[in-house]
């Protein structure tokens, strides 16, 4: 019994068995269509299709373009899952930041206490900083002060003054000695210095009474060129240097290694000298 078989109820036209059916082209459609209206609630009479039928779709249709409904509620879901995601984030963050501005309405006062030193420090520092900055500019541009030493003329008659800068210590005892040094230095003119060369100061001391006792070693007395005259410019070139730069020392008491003995014999310098202004060159 040859020949074409008998048609099927619900199919077209039959083939060979040899032949490999044809995918019907609105086959998946209606089927999809068809569960679609069935969601919807409609009736729609959807036909079984021939096993054969659906081999041939299965070959011919790729499996991700079979059954397309899956991959789409999947995504749906993916994006529902997203959305709710992203909604309790912003949830989270907004009851946060409400909890925060709860808070420091309510403890406003404990935070602005505690930040009162701090904001109290930054103006005191800046006063505190202005003061020091007055300070400098009156002590530190007159970091050097100017004295006037007396070295001993030509003829060594008469003392002649000389400008001299030095450290303006604040204290007239370390300022007295400076000028002590500077008169061992000698003269940076043309005037004749007073004290020799290798004189050292031992010790300058300044009571409360203003007497000023200068104590030198015995430089002073052996390398002294000697006479009259120029023992006298040596002594009162040294009261005269400390009494009349320092309004403080009344007199000055000249003292060779702790002894009041004379220089070179003329004076005697057992007892404190005033200064003498009539001997200074006008």
């Amino acid at each position: 019994m040859g020949g074409w078989p008998r048609k099927r109820q619900g199919n077209k036209v039959g083939r060979r068995a040899s032949e490999a059916p044809r995918p019907y082209k609105g086959g998946a459609s209606r089927a999809r269509s068809g569960e679609q209206d069935a969601s919807k609630g409609s009736f729609v009479h959807i036909v079984p299709l021939d096993p054969a039928y659906k081999a041939g779709f299965a070959r011919h249709v790729p499996a991700k373009q079979q059954f397309p409904m899956k991959r789409k509620s999947k995504k749906k879901g993916q994006k529902k899952s997203r959305k709710k995601g992203g909604a309790g984030k912003t949830l989270f963050f907004l009851i946060v930041i409400g909890l925060g501005l709860f808070l420091a309405y309510h403890l406003r006062r404990e935070i602005l206490e505690s930040l009162e030193p701090l904001l109290k420090k930054g103006p005191e520092k800046r006063l505190e900083r202005r003061a020091e900055k007055d300070l400098e500019k009156k002590t530190v541009p007159q970091g050097r002060k100017i004295v006037t030493l007396y070295f001993s003329g030509e003829e060594e008659e008469y003392l002649t003054g000389e400008k001299r800068e030095i450290l303006n210590k604040g204290d007239a005892q370390e300022e007295a000695k400076e000028v002590i040094h500077e008169l061992i230095k000698g003269p940076k003119g043309k005037l004749i210095r007073t004290l020799p060369p290798r004189t050292k100061l031992l010790a300058l001391r300044i009571d409360e009474k203003g007497l000023a006792k200068v104590n030198f070693d015995k430089t002073l007395s052996r390398d002294h060129p000697g006479g009259s005259s120029a023992e006298i410019m040596t002594v009162y070139s040294i009261v005269n240097s400390l009494a009349l730069n320092f309004p403080q020392i009344k007199g000055v008491q000249i003292l060779i290694e702790g002894r009041g003995e004379g220089i070179t014999g003329h004076l005697a310098l057992d007892r404190p000298i005033s200064p003498k202004s009539d001997l200074i060159k006008k």
